[in-house]
């Protein structure tokens, strides 16, 4: 089945970048690869549509891509993050907050919230901060089987530590460790990418996850680095986040910074993924030691992963998108956060790069648009993914200029991003096949009204247990106060 699409804007690939096609047809195979961009196809097609004043561009790349009922939300307002249940008590007896059906309920909810964006390729983040350790091997697999069913392009694999941090009765924090779990993690993680090498559509790749750098024993980073090698398969690792990382990788390991913790356990290289990035240099930085770490990386050949709107939420910012070019990091782009919309996170990530650098030249419209296709591709080391040429994968989206909130078209790609968002994603294909048409996901048995009302109803069960997990003997009011005063029917 050869499909041939017409639209008032293709973004095209020419000479190792984007370019824009005006009036032009996109051609490509069902389940397979784009045959064609520009202008008069030669060809026999099977189908023909005119979308009209549309853009068709390549779909974006999460990479730090939230598949859980995002409990980040509820630190919104809610601060400090250890005694509202950011941190567990260390008094909490560790246990599995959902079941496996509240589990997989959250992962088929996430992705098709991910598609309906415009996300066509995933590598999926939880919390396990709710969790009776870390995630599992029969988890991830039932996780590819709803990838495949949901029709997303995914990379996955299940989360695995040697520790976790708590609170303690005192108010200090401090971590709980067993290296024994984080090995045996890791062994699960790497019999599952080989089964999915064995078993699974190529839409389907493995990726090594140590949940966060402080909860990593250099023996796990070690033996992270060394599979890393052997299989040849992307590492994500959450580093330089915040305070409390600085804090117990300066005190566990002899006052290292978090990438010379990982640099000296043989991590660093172009298969290592780095979302967030925000605290370099250690918990005593200088800019000669920042300066170095962003050496470190760049010639490591290292991806960062930046994830604007959560940053921005917490009041924080990754510095800067020129200074990491000056160094040749690649940069690419996560949502990490709910709602799971690429199209918000690239213009808040322009402007919050603009205000942490005082600069209105710092960060463009097309900076991070490339940061959400090109530079996710090269993070994976795909370059067939993240542009739309003759030979890619046949994954895009198309962006509906006729909404009347998009306002006034004064360049496809800057108009989008600014006046934009992941509502005016009217269709997604992913592998040739469609995913969403006219707005709505084309799975005949999924309703997102009804996996709406579904995710709320689990998300209120999830808030009521944070009681249970929290420093002190706080009731939910206590913990997540209202914003108003609430009045309840007596």
């Amino acid at each position: 089945m050869i499909t041939r699409l017409s639209a008032k804007w293709i973004v095209g690939y020419q000479n190792g970048a984007h370019c824009l096609y005006e009036d032009a047809q996109i051609v490509y195979e069902q389940g397979g690869k784009v045959l064609f961009v520009g202008h008069d196809y030669p060809g026999v097609v099977d189908d023909s549509i005119d979308l009209g004043n549309v853009l068709i561009g390549p779909g974006f790349i999460d990479l730090d891509a939230i598949v859980d009922l995002d409990s980040t939300v509820l630190a919104f307002d809610h601060q400090p993050g250890w005694k509202k249940g950011r941190l567990p008590s260390s008094a909490w007896q560790r246990r599995e907050t959902y079941s496996n059906a509240q589990l997989d309920f959250n992962k088929r909810y996430a992705f098709n919230m991910l598609l309906l964006n415009g996300i066509t390729t995933v590598m999926p983040i939880t919390s396990i901060l709710y969790r009776e350790w870390a995630e599992t091997y029969d988890e991830f697999l039932r996780t590819a089987d709803i990838a495949v069913e949901a029709g997303i392009r995914a990379f996955l694999g299940p989360a695995y530590m040697s520790g976790y941090g708590v609170v303690n009765p005192d108010e200090s924090v401090s971590m709980v460790f067993d290296e024994a779990k984080g090995l045996s993690g890791l062994r699960q993680a790497i019999h599952y990418i080989e089964r999915l090498r064995a078993d699974y559509p190529e839409t389907i790749e493995g990726v090594l996850a140590p949940d966060r750098i402080e909860g990593c024993t250099p023996a796990l980073l070690q033996e992270t680095a060394r599979a890393m090698r052997d299989l040849q398969c992307p590492v994500r690792l959450h580093s330089c986040q915040g305070e409390f990382e600085l804090k117990m990788i300066d005190r566990l390991h002899q006052g290292k910074s978090s990438i010379e913790y990982m640099a000296e356990a043989g991590l660093l290289s172009r298969h290592l993924l780095l979302p967030h990035l925000q605290f370099l240099g250690g918990l005593t930085p200088t800019d000669a030691r920042v300066n170095d770490e962003l050496a470190l990386i760049g010639e490591s050949g290292a991806s960062a992963v930046i994830c604007p709107l959560v940053a921005g939420r917490h009041g924080k910012y990754f510095s800067g998108v020129s200074r990491f070019k000056q160094y040749g990091i690649n940069l690419s782009l996560g949502t990490d956060t709910f709602p799971v919309d690429m199209i918000q996170n690239m213009h808040i990530g322009c402007i919050l790069s603009r205000v942490n650098e005082s600069n209105i030249t710092e960060a463009s419209a097309l900076d991070y648009y490339n940061m959400a296709t090109l530079g996710g591709a090269k993070a994976l080391g795909r370059d067939d993914l993240g542009r739309l040429c003759e030979g890619s994968a046949a994954d895009m989206i198309i962006f509906d200029f006729n909404n009347i909130y998009t306002g006034q078209n004064f360049d496809p790609i800057t108009t989008m991003v600014i006046n934009g968002n992941g509502r005016d994603i009217k269709g997604v294909i992913v592998n040739g096949v469609r995913r969403v048409w006219d707005g709505k996901l084309t799975h005949q048995e999924w309703d997102m009204a009804l996996l709406h009302q579904q995710a709320q109803h689990q998300f209120d069960y999830f808030k009521s247990t944070y009681p249970e997990r929290a420093f002190g003997s706080q009731s939910l009011d206590e913990i997540f106060p209202p914003s108003l005063p609430v009045h309840r029917r007596q």
